[in-house]
């Protein structure tokens, strides 16, 4: 009789179980590793925003400026000493200013004027630059503000451990007046003044006050 019983197969080798275990370990490694590299490309996906902002301290915050006249409208900034505010020394009680006797005084005035109503500021007058020859030498100036003198029969070539500095304080928005007396003192040497005219440049810093 003929045997149609199907053979059974042949249960694996030891070579081929470890081939196939290879190929298992072979394909969770790469499995692992697109794992891994997955994970730092995302890690690398990122982005930046920036935000800036641009500031500064403007004259919109605080302003001082001069006037020769007092009147609203006439303000300006008078910043050089090439665009200073010409003081008007008025000719009065026979008093010329460009013809100053022994004993005279001439007198002008100037407005300061804080124009922001923000912050106060601090004012010092300077002394007058550019008076050095022999005129300069004989006069004195006197600098009030108001009722206060900040400054009394000071030379006005006044340099050096003999210059003295005029000081006050304007509030924010405020005005204030300031008077300047110029006298040819009534014992002046004639014999010494040799110069005619003198021009007095002075410097009003201010400063904010905070």
């Amino acid at each position: 009789m003929t045997n149609n019983q199907t053979p059974t197969s042949a249960p694996p080798t030891d070579e081929e179980r470890n081939r196939k275990s290879r190929k298992r370990k072979a394909i969770l490694a790469s499995g692992a590793v697109l794992g891994v590299g997955a994970v730092v490309t995302l890690a690398a996906w990122n982005d930046t925003v920036f935000g800036a902002g641009t500031f500064g301290i403007g004259d919109t915050a605080w302003n001082v400026q001069g006037s020769t006249s007092g009147v609203e409208g006439s303000y300006a900034e008078y910043a050089t000493n090439t665009t200073s505010g010409p003081i008007a020394f008025n000719v009065d009680l026979n008093v010329d200013p460009a013809h100053l006797m022994p004993g005279q005084t001439a007198k002008g005035k100037f407005w300061l004027k804080e124009t922001h109503n923000k912050m106060p500021a601090d004012i010092v007058i300077q002394p007058a630059a550019n008076a050095g020859n022999t005129l300069g030498q004989a006069l004195l100036v006197t600098i009030k503000e108001g009722s206060t003198t900040l400054l009394s029969n000071s030379p006005l070539s006044a340099t050096g451990a003999a210059a003295t500095a005029a000081k006050f304080t304007i509030p924010k928005g405020g005005t204030k007046v300031v008077d300047f007396e110029v006298t040819l003192p009534a014992n002046a040497n004639p014999s010494a003044i040799t110069d005619t005219s003198v021009t007095a440049l002075w410097e009003m810093r201010a400063q904010s006050v905070g």
